[in-house]
């Protein structure tokens, strides 16, 4: 189990969502079940998934200096002050990053690490214009760089991948237009949406709105993070995009008219456990709103965001789902099938996935259970 921070206040300086929940031992039999349920993860970083030991050889290899530190001293850059410091931090990691066999290497990678988890189908967020800007890497060496990665990890693994390109909140509406144009055009590559990442204080999406509507207007579906470093605000301006889901989105639980939306439109909150308490948004394990938030009717699905610099796995997330606020494995079961039908897939595709997550549950003897008033029908795009 990791170590959590315990400094009282958030990043903003505002007081946390409270404690609610008590720590609840799992027994065997149920963390064994964890292991064995099938998953599905629709928010993660391919960025933040890097390895500390890859990201020591890719540096080398393009001589950067991350201060002489072997293996230990890079994981040791992992262990975040705030909110700030780990966009900070991820920045100088995206930097090492310099051509499409990294990207290619980094996708290989997460789905090797996913398929240990038992994950039958990954969502990935990229953020090309950080590559773009960074070291020249043209958008379609990117995506196709990701894209042989996936169909490597599809060929060995039997792990499906799509992928949703992310601006970054810290520059301009021009480049986000540029990147809207970049998923659009990324269609027949595996890009399914755009994101809209960084750091969210003073940069709504509605900062954003035109590139926006013109990606959504062509089928691309909006898909933001929000929530997570300012409150309610940030998610309601999000929801004029019609957002299927939102990643995060946890600070809605502090106005129940906006969970009340939530939960009447079908939007799906990605949630992440562990990122939230590495960047302080929450104190302690138990002081997150995951079981509020389920408690209301809101769909959710669970997800590690940036799992080698956190130092979690869906399964530890999922653990800790069951131990801290008390999450039986047939609503685990359900978050994985809420997941299943609001991945940005094409019908034909996620009905394969349903297919497949459903037999295996059928063989776990497991039924899926949802948040009360709510089915796995989504708001799911595609």
């Amino acid at each position: 189990m990791p170590s959590y921070p315990q400094d009282p206040t958030n990043h903003c300086g505002e007081p946390r969502i409270g404690t609610v929940t008590t720590a609840e031992p799992l027994g065997a039999d149920r963390d064994e079940m964890i292991q064995r349920l099938p998953k599905v993860e629709t928010h993660v970083h391919l960025e933040g998934s890097i390895r500390p030991g890859t990201l020591l050889r890719i540096a080398r290899r393009h001589g950067l200096d991350f201060g002489r530190l072997d293996e230990a001293g890079i994981t040791d850059l992992f262990r975040f002050r705030s909110f700030r410091h780990f966009t900070e931090l991820y920045e100088q990691c995206c930097a090492a990053l310099r051509e499409p066999a990294d990207l290619q290497l980094l996708t290989e990678e997460l789905a090797e690490a996913a398929h240990g988890q038992n994950v039958r189908h990954l969502e990935v967020t990229f953020s090309p214009g950080t590559h773009w800007r960074g070291s020249g890497m043209p958008f379609d060496e990117q995506l196709d760089a990701v894209r042989r990665g996936a169909e490597e990890a599809w060929r060995r693994v039997g792990v499906s991948m799509r992928f949703v390109v992310d601006h970054v909140r810290g520059e301009s509406v021009e480049e986000c237009q540029q990147i809207a144009e970049w998923a659009v055009a990324g269609g027949p590559g595996g890009v399914v949406g755009l994101g809209l990442g960084g750091f969210e204080p003073g940069r709504p999406a509605s900062l954003f709105a035109e590139p926006i509507r013109w990606a959504a207007a062509r089928g691309v579906p909006f898909v933001p993070h929000a929530g997570e470093a300012v409150g309610p605000e940030g998610v309601w301006d999000c929801l004029a995009f019609h957002p299927p889901r939102i990643a995060h989105g946890i600070r809605a639980v502090e106005d129940p008219a906006l969970v009340r939306v939530l939960r009447e439109r079908g939007v799906v909150l990605d949630v992440c456990l562990t990122s939230n308490l590495r960047t302080g948004v929450v104190s302690t394990p138990q002081a997150h709103p995951l079981r509020r938030l389920w408690e209301a009717g809101v769909r959710m699905t669970l997800n590690t965001d940036d799992p080698s610099m956190f130092h979690t796995d869906l399964v530890a997330e999922h653990r800790l789902a069951a131990r801290w606020h008390g999450f039986t494995v047939a609503q685990l079961a359900g978050m994985t099938m809420i997941a299943v039908e609001a991945a940005l897939l094409p019908e034909s595709a996620r009905m394969k996935l349903r297919e497949r997550v459903r037999a295996e549950l059928d063989a776990l003897g497991i039924v899926p259970a949802y948040p009360p008033g709510a089915t796995r029908s989504v708001a799911a795009a595609g």
